[in-house]
């Protein structure tokens, strides 16, 4: 796996595996169920038959805790590695859409700007949703959905960071902005 980066790594193992262990029944249940114990075993326990009772309740809710860890750990990973084969098998490096277009819509993103800023004085990337052209702004929707996993997995406030970085770049023309977004800056 020396293709993902320690950056991409650190990414996926923060929010969302936590957001993935907040959403699970079973890691729930599981933490409630550690909690229990952990509370049954006092000091006040540790002299008496019902001590080594409630260590190793304690010892064994661990483990399964543990166990659903490790458990919805390696689904997210699974599922990432899914979503990367599958991605590099429909297009070799990496996006859901050509370059081609990508491009179109680049174009069509730099058009909405443009406009945004002639018609409002302004182009706000993150507040899109109030705007004149609200239901063009969706073109930036498409694009978030259909660039490359290496953008795409990195976390929402970095892929975000990400996109705005590439679209916004006026010195690049659109040809290459699609590119990068594609993951075909390489090819």
């Amino acid at each position: 796996m020396d293709f993902i980066s320690e950056e991409f790594i650190a990414a996926r193992t923060g929010e969302p595996l936590e957001t993935r262990l907040k959403n699970s029944d079973s890691f729930r249940q599981q933490m409630k169920s550690l909690h229990e114990a952990s509370k049954a075993f006092t000091r006040d326990s540790v002299k008496s038959d019902e001590c080594w009772k409630a260590f190793d309740r304690l010892e064994e809710e661990w483990s399964k805790y543990n166990i659903r860890y490790g458990e919805e750990s390696y689904r997210l990973g699974v599922e990432d590695g899914i979503q990367l084969v599958s991605e590099t098998e429909i297009r070799t490096n990496g996006s859901v859409l050509d370059v081609t277009d990508m491009t179109h819509l680049v174009y069509v993103y730099d058009a909405i700007r443009r406009l945004n800023k002639l018609l409002l004085g302004e182009w706000e990337i993150h507040g899109r949703g109030g705007g004149v052209l609200e239901e063009l702004d969706r073109v930036c929707d498409v694009i978030e959905h259909g660039v490359c996993a290496k953008i795409r997995l990195r976390g929402e406030d970095e892929m975000y960071e990400c996109l705005s970085d590439i679209l916004d770049d006026a010195g690049k023309a659109p040809e290459e902005r699609a590119k990068l977004l594609t993951g075909q800056d390489k090819a």
